[in-house]
């Protein structure tokens, strides 16, 4: 018996002191993750303007909600809903104003990386008019698409606005010309009159005739620019009504009128790629109204000009004080680079002095500074300016005026600095602008490279020769928005609001009174951010809308009055033959198959049956303290009460 009670003290005491130790054991275990079946629905417009939209209004969710029961058993299933974007889950409704099936495509192919994506299904008509091509986004996917074809591939007897072509921005008094493009289906030798409107008065009006099955024509015409700011005009096809739609019979077009251009002088010794650049910039603007000028014997009268841009002046061998061939008032932008004599250009006074020993250049990245405010810049602007390549700045110092403001500051290798790469400076006498570096078109190159076109460069270019062009506002309270917007973007307000001692204050109340066409008014409460305000009034209607904000401070009540125009989006009426060739490409290319609307659940025996979408089995080795074990635990229990429980019942 002692020995008996000596041997469980000793296993207790043992297993205890090894677990004092913090042993390790290794555990496999197996995960099974299953095929992933992603169903995507369009949503968009056209999908319910063909002959069978009832079908597909009260049977297609249905269909696709008892596919993904069928095939809950085997696989995960997700639905998506395409149209202008991709969102989680069936579509409550078919009013998507675009149809982008490459986003779609795209969404899964960066959502189910390294997963175990078993199948694509994906239900749409095959039109689309947003994106690229579907079949070449879809090569990024490594599972089979099987598609469900909806829509109507027949043509029908209608008639269309394909396309408008006019100039966005025209000049008060100007005739503009614009290019409609009408398509007419099963019309031939018929007429149809195309009527353009403004303010509800007939502007132009053409009879055009159908000449074939499938006519494709083009209207030309003008129509006079008669009232400046955002203007909007209809035109209205007109026929004898035996069409198969007329929602696409009538379109909006917005054309902006200035009272006159800006007049920039862009004066320059030498050439240089900077200025292909931003002649290019400005002149996809017809606000701005560009002049090349050579700095000698230069001499600009008063009213000649309303900004002037100075490339590499004062230069090292040229003209040394380009200060002295202006008159008092005109606002100049001055462009820095190697050629700039840098002691003239700081005897000029702009408010930038650049102390630079050894006069070399270095590249020198661009920073946005988010504070800024004298003016606006795309949303997406700060993404793409950080990627854009250096700029060739003067080596040294910068010092800055007190009542400078930076657009962009000096990036020194890693090392964020407050130097001014793009600054201004507002005195009395005149605005001045200065780019400190050369090599701006690289920037333009850069923006083309990422996003296919100019319109960041451009437009960043256009903002600050407006800015430093037009005559400030002397009203301490300002609203920023866009004036014309299309249907389905946000309306989004910015307002400043400065002191007496011109800072920005954001203390008083800012209201402001939306109103529409019909007089209903929409009042609103802008927010409060770091130095200023901002609302986000939501989603609006197509429509004409104006808008009154108004602040109250201590000195005054100050009101802000403007327009906005919300351009309608009918391009899913456009075309509405169904490209069900398109839809064949894609399950072929990757081994599925289309199917028609009603053979929708049939999609579950194919998925089931084949082979190669299979579960996987994840093996995930890790290790455990055995102490933790409770098998353990109750291992060391056991030992300690059966050596109580002899004890106790012999009375030891």
């Amino acid at each position: 018996m002692p020995l008996a009670l000596i041997l469980l003290r000793f296993f207790s005491v043992s297993i205890i002191t090894f677990l004092l130790l913090a042993p390790l054991i290794r555990r496999t275990s197996r995960e099974v993750e299953k095929p992933v079946i992603a169903i995507g629905i369009d949503g968009s417009r056209s999908v319910v303007s063909s002959t069978d939209s009832v079908n597909v209004r009260k049977n297609l969710i249905r269909e696709i909600q008892e596919l993904s029961r069928s095939l809950s058993d085997r696989f995960d299933v997700a639905s998506y809903t395409f149209g202008e974007n991709v969102s989680i889950g069936l579509p409550s409704d078919f009013k998507g104003t675009h149809t982008d099936i490459s986003e779609f495509f795209n969404e899964l192919a960066i959502r189910y990386a390294n997963r175990n994506l078993g199948a694509v299904i994906i239900a749409t008509d095959g039109i689309y008019n947003k994106g690229s091509n579907p079949y070449y986004t879809s090569l990024n996917l490594g599972a089979p698409v099987y598609s469900v074809s909806l829509g109507d591939t027949s043509r029908h007897k209608d008639v269309l606005i394909r396309n408008i072509n006019v100039s966005k921005q025209v000049y008060l008094g100007d005739e503009f010309p614009f290019e409609i493009m009408v398509g007419a289906d099963k019309y031939e030798g018929k007429e149809i009159k195309l009527i353009v409107k403004h303010s509800g008065e007939t502007v132009f009006s053409r009879m055009v005739k159908a000449y074939n099955d499938h006519s494709l024509i083009r209207v030309t015409g003008s129509v006079p620019a008669r009232q400046k700011g955002m203007q909007r005009y209809s035109v209205e096809l007109e026929t004898a009504g035996d069409e198969f739609s007329k929602a696409n019979n009538r379109s909006d077009f917005y054309v902006e009128v200035f009272e006159s251009r800006i007049r920039v002088a862009l004066v320059y010794e030498s050439p240089h790629p900077d200025i292909a650049a931003i002649v290019s910039a400005l002149g996809a603007s017809s606000k701005f109204l560009i002049t090349q000028l050579k700095p000698a014997g230069l001499q600009i009268k008063p009213g000649d000009y309303d900004l002037v841009i100075f490339y590499q002046l004062p230069s090292v061998n040229g003209t040394s004080e380009p200060a002295g061939l202006l008159p008092e008032g005109i606002p100049v932008l001055f462009v820095i680079g190697s050629q700039t004599d840098l002691s003239g250009f700081n005897r000029i006074k702009t408010g930038l002095v650049i102390n630079s020993q050894r006069k070399t250049m270095t590249d020198i990245q661009p920073l946005l500074n988010p504070d800024f405010s004298l003016f606006s810049l795309d949303r997406e602007f700060s993404n793409l300016i950080a990627e854009f390549p250096p700029l060739q700045c003067p080596a040294g110092t910068y010092e800055t005026g007190v009542m400078s403001d930076v657009l962009l500051f000096q990036k020194i290798g890693n090392v964020p600095t407050k130097f001014p790469m793009i600054m201004f400076f507002d005195t009395p006498q005149r605005k001045t602008g200065i780019i400190s570096g050369e090599n701006i078109w690289r920037w333009r190159i850069s923006d083309f490279i990422k996003e296919s076109n100019f319109n960041m460069f451009d437009d960043m270019v256009c903002r600050i020769a407006q800015y430093l062009a037009v005559r400030n506002d002397p009203s301490p309270f300002r609203i920023k928005v866009k004036s014309r917007l299309e249907e389905g973007d946000p309306l989004e307000f910015d307002a400043t609001l400065l002191n007496p001692g011109h800072e920005l204050v954001n203390t008083p109340d800012v209201n402001l009174d939306l109103k529409n066409e019909e007089g209903k008014t929409y009042p609103y409460l802008f927010t409060r951010t770091e130095k200023s305000y901002y609302l986000n009034a939501g989603y609006f209607p197509a429509g004409d809308y104006t808008y009154s904000a108004s602040v109250k401070t201590s000195q005054a009540v100050y009101i802000k009055h403007g327009q906005i125009s919300i351009t309608p989006l009918d391009i899913e009426f456009v075309n509405l033959t169904a490209d069900h060739s398109l839809l064949m490409q894609i399950s072929s290319k990757h081994e599925g198959k289309v199917v028609r609307q009603n053979e929708i659940t049939s999609l579950s025996d194919i998925l089931k049956s084949r082979k190669d979408i299979k579960p996987l089995i994840h093996l995930q080795k890790k290790y455990t303290d055995l102490a933790g074990e409770l098998w353990m635990f109750i291992l060391i229990l056991l030992l300690l009460f059966t050596e109580w429980a002899v004890r106790k019942r012999n009375g030891i």
